[in-house]
């Protein structure tokens, strides 16, 4: 089989030609995961995916929780469709449980040329500018994250909920196969560094926020029926404007070790009243 057919994104990613999830054998599916690990984000066009395909696909990366909880439909048109027309700040996928989702995917369904994109920023890249004086600086520092409980302004310790958790991960984080640095923190979900005073905190996130969501650092990508788009959830965040205008269903499957259930079992979010798994909007 040839050799897989690939361009480089700007200002990253990768742009892969698949004409199908059968194409992928060995040597390909060692490309995917080449490309995917250097960048952290994939994008292959004219695709039309099942739920089963697009997590055959992704399992090529990662491994697949198949559960409804991280699997299902994003849409701000469709009943059973998750997260609506709201705007979704920058963040990471549940970064406030103890093992963050590894990765996501979002395959385009049903779009309209209007239809909201979706904007990834990398945490490689931000890293990689920060000058050496912040590098050591931040070295071994660690951030509180919190779970989505305001959605139009970044989420703070005071506005969770009894019972909810959070958890604390290093700033400085660094791929496991590789060693690469980066930064993980977000606009949403980050409310504070430990060990600094408030104003402190504030002005360093500030900061490393000016370097992570710099125009440089950010790819949009504007969605066509047929698309999907996977990414690594620890290295890159993502965001979204309001999606009120056009159609937008998006197929998801999530990129997980551990699903959110097997982490956060308390969560009141996860099940209804007669114990049947529902959707907690904060991904």
């Amino acid at each position: 089989m040839a050799a897989l057919q690939t361009h480089q994104l700007e200002p990253f990613g990768h742009e892969v030609v698949l004409s199908s999830v059968g194409d992928i054998d060995a040597d390909r599916s060692a490309a995917l995961r080449t490309l995917y690990q250097r960048d952290g984000l994939l994008l292959i066009r004219g695709l039309e995916l099942s739920q089963a395909d697009q997590i055959e696909l992704c399992r090529h990366l990662g491994p697949v929780n198949e559960s409804q909880f991280e699997n299902f439909l994003v849409s701000n048109v469709k009943k059973e469709g998750h997260l609506g027309t709201r705007e979704l700040l920058w963040h990471h996928d549940v970064p406030y449980l103890p093992a963050p989702y590894l990765g996501a995917s979002l395959h385009a369904l049903q779009v309209d040329p209007d239809a909201v994109g979706t904007r990834f920023a990398s945490g490689f890249r931000a890293y990689e500018a920060l000058p050496q004086a912040l590098k050591d600086r931040v070295e071994g520092m660690k951030a509180l994250h919190v779970r989505e409980r305001v959605f139009d302004r970044r989420n703070r310790l005071t506005d969770l909920l009894e019972g909810d958790l959070c958890t604390v991960h290093d700033v400085v984080r660094r791929q496991p196969k590789t060693g690469r640095p980066y930064l993980f923190i977000s606009e949403n979900l980050s409310p504070c560094i430990i060990g600094l005073s408030e104003a402190d905190s504030q002005a360093l996130l500030e900061e490393l926020f000016g370097y992570i969501y710099e125009p440089g650092n950010v790819f949009e990508h504007r969605w066509a029926e047929g698309d999907i788009v996977i990414w690594d959830n620890q290295t890159l965040q993502h965001a979204r404007g309001l999606a009120g205008e056009g159609t937008r269903t998006l197929q998801r499957v999530t990129l997980a070790a551990l699903g959110y259930a097997e982490q956060y079992p308390t969560d009141i979010g996860i099940y209804d009243s007669l114990g049947n798994e529902t959707m907690l909007e904060t991904v």
